[in-house]
C-alpha cells in the first residue's frame, strides 16, 4: 500500500480536532432573551409551595441552593474545598523536560480569561465544579480569534440549556449537542464550536451526565413540610396555658327565669357569658392577676402544661439522615457532629474528599483540552499537566517533613541513574535546570528504616528495612 493511503487512513482513524480550528463564538450569551441584568432578586415567601410548582430537577435543585441552608451549605462546602489552587506544567513531546516559558505565558493567560466574572481561571474551575455537583455536566467553550493565533476567552455552559441529536457522521452514528439561540438551531460539534463536555457519572450510552443532588429534592421537601408542621406542634404546644373552665350549673343558677325557659335566649346568653369571659382574658396584662367569680375556675399546673406528646429531636435526626445522604455530606461539614469521633471523623473526611477527587478529573480534563488548543493556536507543541493541589489538612511541620522526604527521593532517583539533576532540580526546586556544584565537602547520609526494628502488629512478625547510608558526594 502505498506511504499516502497509510496516512490517510489514520487520518480517518483519528478523533482529534477537526482539521480547521473553529473561530468566534456560537453559544448563546446569556439566555438568549433578555439583555439586561437587574441587581434586585425578588424574595420567596413560601419556599415549600414554590419547590412544588417547579416541574424541572435542574431548576428545582437551583432554587434550593439560593433558598435552603443545607443545601448552600453543601455546594458552598464542594465548591469551596474542591478548589484549593492548581499547577499548570508543559512538557516536552518526549515528557522529559519541562517547558517553563510556556508555563509563564500560560499564567498570563490565565490570568485574563473568564472576563464576564473578572476571575480568571480559579473563578471558572469553581463554576464548572458548581456546575458538575450541581447541574450534572461541565461544558465549556472556547472562542478563538478571528485570525486563529489566540484565545479570546473561555465561556462556561450551562449544561441545561444544551440538547443532543443522534446523527450520522462519516458513516458512524454519534451524539451531537446543540442549544437553541432564540429560534436558530446551532449544532456545538467540533467542526462548528470549540465545545468541551465532561458529565457526571453519566449513564451508558447517554452523554448527559447525572444529577447528583436529585435525591435532595424529596429530603428538603419532606424536612421543610416537617418543619411547618412542627411550627405547628410547637405554638399549640410550646406555649403555657392556663386550663380555665367555668361552672355550668353555677351559670345556670344565675341564669333569669325567662331566658332559662326559652332555647334560643339560653343559648344567646350562655355565648355572651363566655365572650365576656375570654374577652376579659385577652385584655389581661401579662403581669396581672386573676380576679374572678367563684363560677371560673384557673388551673396553671395540669391541662395543656402537664405533658408534651411529641419528640422533636428524633424526629429532625430522622430529617438530618435524609438530607446529608441527598447533598452526599459527611455530618461533620453540616454541623451536625454528634457521636462522631475522631477517627470516623477522619474516614468521612477521606470519602469526602474521593468525591471532590472524582469532580476534579473532569475539570482538569477540561483545563487540559483548553490547554491544547491554547497550544494549537500559538503554533507550539507541548504535552499540558494540569495538577489539582491537594485538600490542605496538614501542618505545616508535616509539610515540610514530606517536602524533605521528596528531596531525598530525587537525590536517590539522581545516585540511581533514574533521572537527571535538571528533572530533579525541575520537580524539587521548580528550577529549568540544576544550578552550580556543590562542595565536595558535602556528604549526606540517609538511612531509610523508619524506626530502628519495625513489628508487624497483626502477624507478629519482625522485620528490618535497610537501605544502608549512601554516600552522596554531590547534589542536583
Amino acid at each position: 500500500m502505498p506511504f499516502w493511503n497509510n496516512i490517510n487512513i489514520f487520518a480517518k482513524k483519528s478523533r482529534d480536532g477537526p482539521k480547521n480550528t473553529p473561530t468566534g463564538r456560537r453559544t448563546q450569551v446569556g439566555n438568549g432573551y433578555f439583555s439586561t441584568l437587574s441587581p434586585h432578586r425578588s424574595r420567596t415567601t413560601d419556599v415549600l409551595k414554590t419547590l412544588r410548582r417547579i416541574p424541572d430537577e435542574a431548576s428545582a435543585i437551583e432554587f434550593l441552593k439560593r433558598v435552603n441552608p443545607d443545601v448552600s451549605m453543601a455546594v458552598w462546602n464542594f465548591v469551596r474545598m474542591a478548589n484549593q489552587g492548581n499547577e499548570m506544567q508543559f512538557f516536552s513531546l518526549d515528557k522529559k523536560t519541562r517547558i517553563l516559558n510556556l508555563e509563564s505565558e500560560w499564567r498570563d493567560f490565565a490570568a485574563r480569561i473568564n472576563e464576564i466574572s473578572n476571575s480568571g481561571l480559579d473563578g471558572l474551575i469553581d463554576q464548572l465544579h458548581y456546575s458538575a455537583y450541581l447541574l450534572g455536566a461541565m461544558g465549556v467553550e472556547v472562542e478563538v480569534t478571528a485570525d486563529r493565533e489566540d484565545i479570546y476567552d473561555v465561556y462556561p455552559v450551562k449544561p441545561q440549556t444544551i440538547e443532543w441529536e443522534l446523527l450520522e457522521i462519516e458513516g458512524r452514528k454519534t451524539w451531537v449537542p446543540y442549544q437553541w439561540n432564540l429560534t436558530e438551531k446551532v449544532y456545538l460539534d467540533k467542526k462548528h464550536a470549540n465545545f468541551i463536555w465532561v458529565p457526571s457519572d453519566p449513564d451508558i450510552g447517554d452523554p448527559r451526565g447525572t444529577l447528583s443532588m436529585s435525591p435532595v429534592l424529596q429530603a428538603i421537601d419532606f424536612q421543610m413540610q416537617i418543619f411547618q408542621d412542627l411550627q405547628a406542634v410547637l405554638h399549640h404546644q410550646g406555649y403555657p396555658k392556663n386550663d380555665i373552665s367555668i361552672a355550668l350549673e353555677q351559670m345556670m343558677a344565675i341564669c333569669p327565669a325567662h331566658i332559662k325557659n326559652d332555647s334560643v335566649k339560653l343559648n344567646e346568653w350562655l355565648d355572651s357569658q363566655y365572650n365576656n369571659i375570654v374577652k376579659m382574658l385577652e385584655n389581661m396584662p401579662p403581669d396581672a392577676d386573676y380576679v374572678h367569680f367563684d363560677d371560673i375556675k384557673v388551673n396553671m399546673n395540669q391541662g395543656a402544661n402537664a405533658s408534651r406528646s411529641l419528640d422533636v429531636r428524633a424526629v429532625n435526626e430522622l430529617v438530618d439522615i435524609q438530607t446529608l445522604s441527598g447533598t452526599k455530606q459527611m455530618a461533620i461539614f453540616m454541623n451536625r457532629n454528634q457521636g462522631v469521633t475522631e477517627s470516623w471523623g477522619s474516614v468521612q473526611f477521606k470519602i469526602f474528599c474521593s468525591g471532590i477527587t472524582s469532580c476534579q478529573r473532569g475539570s482538569k480534563r477540561t483545563v487540559e483540552e483548553i490547554a491544547r488548543l491554547w497550544l494549537r493556536v500559538k503554533g507550539k507543541q507541548a504535552i499540558p499537566i494540569f495538577k489539582h493541589n491537594i485538600v490542605d489538612y496538614q501542618s505545616e511541620e508535616q509539610r515540610l517533613n514530606v517536602k524533605l522526604l521528596e528531596q531525598q527521593y530525587h537525590v536517590i532517583a539522581v545516585l540511581m541513574g533514574w533521572e537527571t539533576n535538571d528533572q530533579a532540580a525541575q520537580e524539587v526546586m521548580k528550577a529549568e535546570k540544576a544550578v552550580g556544584k556543590p562542595s565536595e565537602n558535602i556528604k549526606a547520609s540517609f538511612s531509610v528504616r523508619g524506626d530502628e526494628v519495625g513489628n508487624d502488629k497483626h502477624s507478629g512478625l519482625k522485620f528490618q528495612s535497610d537501605v544502608s547510608k549512601t554516600d552522596i558526594n554531590y547534589l542536583p
